[in-house]
């Protein structure tokens, strides 16, 4: 290990204890941490919701233009015959 990472590790464990002996969360913050992690549920639904609404509609693209080009090679076979 070089100085480098030793003061990362040194700096890294301070940290740790530093977060281990402070308060612990109070209910208050645990009820806005518990808001928090709804409003971030119902952003990842929602996204989730649009992703899957573009997949549809790109889906539904690629499904029309491989229908025509289906139809323009059935013509160009039955002309090439």
């Amino acid at each position: 290990m070089n100085q480098e990472q030793i003061d990362d590790l040194k700096q890294f464990i301070a940290t740790t204890i530093a977060h281990q002996t402070s308060d612990t969360a109070t209910k208050d913050d645990l009820a806005e941490l518990k808001g928090d992690i709804a409003r971030l549920d119902k952003k990842v639904a929602d996204l989730q919701t649009q992703v899957s609404e573009v997949i549809d509609t790109a889906n539904e693209a690629v499904d029309t233009q491989l229908k025509d080009h289906e139809q323009r090679i059935t013509r160009l076979e039955q002309a090439a015959a």
